[in-house]
């Protein structure tokens, strides 16, 4: 069993997790965490993740205690050998693009909700504009990326997980259409029709 630790609302570093979970079929118990509580950090938590952030996990089965969503998708497709491939120049593409997503979408779509959200006038326009470029860039690399791929690193991946969520946010955060990279569009529609169809059969079931 797998605690899986998280706030109630569905931000896409928590998605990301989400949908892990149901690709694998991983047997898991939520723990809602408010990470903004007036008594501070809850010290079982604090020994899960001492900055407070979600998401994070802790396998019951093994002990391993992780945060990072990265870290966490790396560690649920090693433990269920889905996902992830085992041969080398394969495996490496698919990791080379999960740290893409840490380190390059992720945060600048932080950083832009961040000033959306506590913006009172005083931020420079140019803020957010420094921001909305790289992500355009960014966009741009994967729309050449998946112009003769399928998915993002060839085969169904955690580089796909890591990076679909976010792409239902760029134009509400950053103003970018998806309808600018015709690639990126594909397959985001793609995996929006994969992952309802999904859901679907769960319902169902």
């Amino acid at each position: 069993m797998i605690h899986f630790y998280r706030i109630l609302s569905e931000s896409p570093n928590i998605r990301k997790i989400s949908l892990m979970f149901e690709e694998t079929d991983l047997p898991h118990e939520i723990k809602t965490v408010d990470v903004h509580a007036d008594g501070g950090l809850d010290p079982e938590f604090g020994q899960v993740n001492p900055s407070g952030m979600v998401p994070a996990i802790v396998d019951l089965d093994t002990g391993v205690r992780l945060f990072e969503s990265g870290a966490i998708l790396f560690y649920l497709a090693e433990k269920t050998g889905k996902l992830l491939p085992k041969e080398t120049k394969a495996r490496s593409e698919v990791m080379k693009w999960l740290i893409f997503e840490a380190a390059n979408i992720c945060p600048n779509l932080i950083e832009i909700h961040h000033y959306l959200l506590n913006d009172e006038g005083d931020t420079p326009n140019a803020i957010f504009e420094r921001y909305k470029n790289n992500l355009v860039q960014y966009c741009s690399v994967l729309d050449q990326q998946l112009q003769h791929r399928e998915f993002i690193a060839g085969d169904y991946s955690i580089a796909d997980i890591a990076i679909y969520p976010w792409t239902v946010t760029l134009e509400d955060l950053a103003e970018i259409s998806l309808d600018d990279y015709p690639h990126l569009n594909r397959w985001a529609k793609m995996l929006d029709q994969q992952i309802s169809s999904r859901a679907n059969d769960s319902v169902l079931a």
